[in-house]
């Protein structure tokens, strides 16, 4: 230490280059926190979050437009896993257009999903966030109509079963049958032996500025949706954290062990108020689940989406639900199976003989 100090005093060259050397990556190391941390900043305020404390946790809210004309009736969409608001910003902004604004909207993130947080939250937790967003955040009196989407739908019947006064709610591919018998369960358990490995990668990618992130998201994703949005990419980097993976994935978990048998006595007591929309091959909600909620239910109100509509609508179908969901919230549709399979008879009675029982949905 006293030779460092007698080679810096007397002007030694190699203890001199020694120190300028350490002081310069000092500086390109702070530049780089600091711009990584901006534009990770910036990548979140482009998704328009609006953060609330909601039974003491920190959620991400989006609002539509004219959130603040409160005469309005509210559209609570609750999103399925992972559970990050961003998902929904066109969907929400599509159902808005669409209704002519009568109806104001917001996305509730699942909390530990939008901010991640080191706490991992379960089936419960979920429900009672939305619970208390309801009962802290909306004011008294409030109309209030739930979009749930996936998981989301297991929790809008929750809300239901809590006793609050809910209008004409929509139920988007609801998984709340048996979750881990679904088909696509098994996909779900592979992803979960790999979660360490995952989350690896994660932390990994957390070095990356924001938008250099969003430009690889991008670039990947077009592989599998074309023209993703900004919004989009930016909550696909939001997802892409350690913390946010490990909420995911454990709430997954909860949801497998947790959603068993449909409560058929709930759906019975308030199906005037119920939408369920399927897809016609959605592997998390098949339409054995929709024939098994026919038989339970006879007068249930359900609908099936149009072929091509997939389970994780938000990344290309956006437009087709949204128009759906205005329909289904403004009318008094009920589902015609002739509008999508011409002589569904003949085709039904034509499958059921060879064995295939895929259009037995419709069947009292």
């Amino acid at each position: 230490m006293f030779d460092f100090i007698d080679n810096l005093l007397s002007g030694n060259e190699d203890t001199m280059a020694y120190i300028c050397n350490a002081v310069l990556l000092t500086i390109l190391f702070i530049t780089f926190v600091f711009i990584f941390v901006l534009f990770q900043q910036k990548s979140l305020n482009r998704l328009g979050y609006k953060r609330e404390y909601i039974n003491k946790n920190y959620v991400n809210v989006l609002y539509s437009s004219n959130w603040r004309d409160d005469e309005l009736a509210v559209l609570l969409i609750i999103p399925g896993n992972p559970g990050q608001a961003g998902y929904y910003q066109e969907y929400m902004d599509l159902v808005i257009l669409h209704s002519d604004e009568q109806f104001r909207a917001c996305v509730v993130s699942h909390v530990g999903h939008s901010p991640a947080s080191d706490n991992i939250f379960n089936v419960r937790d979920q429900i009672e966030s939305k619970l208390q967003f309801i009962t802290a955040k909306l004011e008294p009196g409030t109309k209030i109509h739930l979009i749930g989407h996936s998981f989301g739908a297991y929790i809008a019947l929750k809300l239901f079963e809590k006793g609050i006064k809910l209008e004409k709610s929509i139920l988007l591919f609801p998984t709340f049958d048996n979750m881990g018998q679904m088909p696509k369960a098994a996909n779900l358990r592979m992803l979960l032996r790999w979660q360490s490995q995952i989350t690896a990668v994660a932390w990994l990618t957390e070095l990356l500025p924001g938008q250099l992130k969003n430009k690889m998201i991008q670039f990947y994703s077009a592989k599998f949706s074309k023209n993703i949005q900004d919004h989009m990419s930016a909550t696909i980097a939001e997802l892409i954290t350690p913390k946010s993976l490990n909420n995911v994935f454990g709430l997954a978990t909860n949801e497998m062990a947790v959603i068993k048998d449909p409560d058929f006595k709930l759906i019975k007591k308030f199906k005037d108020k119920l939408v369920f929309y399927y897809g016609m091959h959605d592997l998390w909600a098949p339409l054995d689940c929709l024939r098994k909620l026919r038989k339970a239910v006879p007068a249930v109100n359900f609908h099936i989406a149009d072929e091509e509509v997939l389970h994780a609508f938000m990344f290309s179908s956006c437009k087709k639900v949204a128009l759906k969901t205005v329909e289904f919230l403004t009318g008094n549709t009920r589902y015609d199976i002739n509008n999508l399979i011409p002589n569904f008879e003949e085709v039904a009675a034509a499958a059921r003989a060879d064995g295939d029982l895929e259009y037995d949905f419709c069947d009292d």
